[in-house]
């Protein structure tokens, strides 16, 4: 392939239904750098909207409504992602059957416009604001199911980086070649929203509750002036889908366009059709069986870091709400900016090309579960964790944690500095190599479907797992969990190596 067309793709129009839509070739050898960037900024956008509310979620749940527990701020995070994945799945197939990415998404970010109004609005509500929380959560999770943002990096909950919708976009704008390329591009727009979101919740943390009241009931603090800033990106983002982002569909598909249009979205018929045509196709069952478990271990992993990451902050180490949010802004900021750098090499340096994906998600899998080995609170690393303060609503309580008296904490530094060195470049690395292998062993059909999938599969994990890492944190502490996860991390590395030998079947 020449290296003229590897930046230009054919862009063909015909008489079709969608009069902007795009018709690419059904061969895999262009690529649209064009429409990837652009696809790439609107992700970003999205990431930040999320990224800068990050780690004060739970101080100010525990800030305004102080019968808020570790167990309902799990329970508001599980309903969220119930939300998230049944929208998932009516998003991918809205996205399939319309052969549009553009509508779904701009639905998508009214939803997140109603969701941010709620929540500023929530010093009207007398009492019972951890139910207003969960409601807004929940529009959230809605908001983010064509954006796969839950994965985001803000609570250490890292994705592949691409959206339930822009996954599908991006493997039919890309060829097989440049594919890791690709998906490293939205995988760099999330990181770079690491990197701004918790700069900006540094910024915020400069403003303590209750802060400046701009009109009766709306305040401006470090909780709410994320919120507004979130608010007027969501805006920019509808710009920039309405004006910037292109429909594409396959030319193959294009004489199907006026038949399909005609059908109902969304019926039990369809939804067997492409079951049935997914059966019918020449796939590896088995592989896209691998995938699907290793991403279902591996969210469970991440899930339970951004269920309790800010909760453990304030339970061990006795940080205050504005301490906890500046502590993890900080976190953040290096995890990101370390994950950039890798995610660049991936873009400029073809570093998805020259080490091969399967082996880099095997070694960086290993990495993984060998941090929580190392940061596990043996004695000899550790402390006694500090005890409920009154004042600052911080702090072990012996009332809510029977583990108070006899529980130690590893040095929060030690923590945070292993995670930035090993997990910042390790997580991104691992996520955008299974997108690839993902992506190679479906082929060249509409991902858009089998992509979702994966995306349901993983939301399922997350509805679980926060209620399940919060009762568990509230029963046993910290030490279960992290034997907890680095066994889920070293399961995944001994599965994938056992099918190792297939895998490379499918990438060269």
């Amino acid at each position: 392939m020449g290296v003229s067309n590897n930046f230009e793709m054919l862009e063909k129009r015909k008489p079709s239904i969608k009069r902007d839509s795009l018709v690419v070739p059904d061969s895999e050898d262009t690529t649209n750098w064009r429409l990837i960037i652009v696809a790439g900024i609107v992700s970003a956008l999205n990431a930040v909207e999320n990224s800068v509310v990050g780690m004060g979620e739970w101080p100010y749940m525990k800030e305004i409504d102080k019968d808020a527990t570790a167990q309902f701020f799990g329970m508001a995070t599980s309903a969220s992602k119930c939300g998230h994945a049944l929208f998932a799945l009516v998003f991918s197939i809205w996205s399939y059957k319309t052969h549009s990415v553009k509508i779904p998404l701009l639905a998508s970010r009214l939803i997140a416009i109603v969701a941010c109004m709620i929540y500023l609005s929530i010093e009207y509500v007398p009492d019972g604001k951890r139910y207003v929380l969960m409601s807004v959560y929940i529009l959230l999770g809605i908001a983010n199911s064509s954006f796969r943002s839950h994965e985001n990096y803000s609570k250490l909950s890292v994705s592949s980086g691409a959206t339930t919708v822009l996954r599908g976009y991006i493997a039919m704008c890309s060829s097989t070649q440049d594919r890791p390329r690709a998906f490293a591009v939205i995988g760099l727009s999330i990181i770079v929203s690491i990197v701004v979101g918790p700069m900006l919740q540094l910024i915020f943390s400069s403003i303590p509750y209750p802060g400046y009241q701009i009109i009766a009931g709306i305040r401006f603090h470090i909780y709410s002036a994320p919120i507004w800033f979130s608010f007027i990106l969501t805006i920019l983002t509808v710009f920039f889908i309405a004006f910037f982002l292109q429909d594409v569909h396959r030319a193959s598909t294009e004489s199907k366009l006026e038949e399909e249009s005609a059908r109902p979205i969304i019926s039990v018929e369809q939804i067997k059709d492409i079951i049935s045509k997914l059966k019918r196709s020449n796939l590896d069952w088995r592989l896209i069986a691998v995938c699907l478990f290793v991403k279902i271990a591996g969210t469970f992993s991440h899930a339970t870091m951004q269920s309790i990451m800010s909760i453990l902050f304030m339970v061990q180490y006795g940080w205050s709400g504005t301490e906890t949010v500046r502590m993890g802004s900080m976190l953040m900021v290096g995890f990101g900016v370390l994950s950039c750098v890798v995610l660049l090499l991936y873009i400029f340096c073809r570093l998805g090309q020259i080490l091969p994906q399967e082996k880099v998600f095997l070694v960086c899998t290993i990495a993984s579960g060998c941090v929580f080995l190392i940061t596990y609170p043996y004695e000899f690393n550790s402390s006694p964790v500090v005890l409920y303060n009154e004042t600052t609503h911080a702090g072990c309580n012996p009332l809510e944690y029977s583990w108070c008296e006899t529980a130690m904490a590893v040095n929060p530094y030690f923590f945070m500095i292993l995670t930035i060195l090993v997990s910042a470049p390790s997580i991104p690395m691992m996520h955008t190599a299974l997108d690839t292998v993902y992506s190679r062993i479906l082929g060249n059909v509409d991902q858009s479907v089998a992509q979702g999938a994966m995306t349901i599969v993983d939301d399922i994990v997350f509805m679980v797992t926060p209620v399940f890492t919060t009762t568990l944190f509230t029963l046993l502490g910290v030490g279960p969990l992290w034997i907890i996860k680095s066994s889920v991390f070293f399961a995944i590395a001994a599965v994938w190596f056992l099918n190792l030998k297939k895998i490379r079947t499918h990438m060269y």
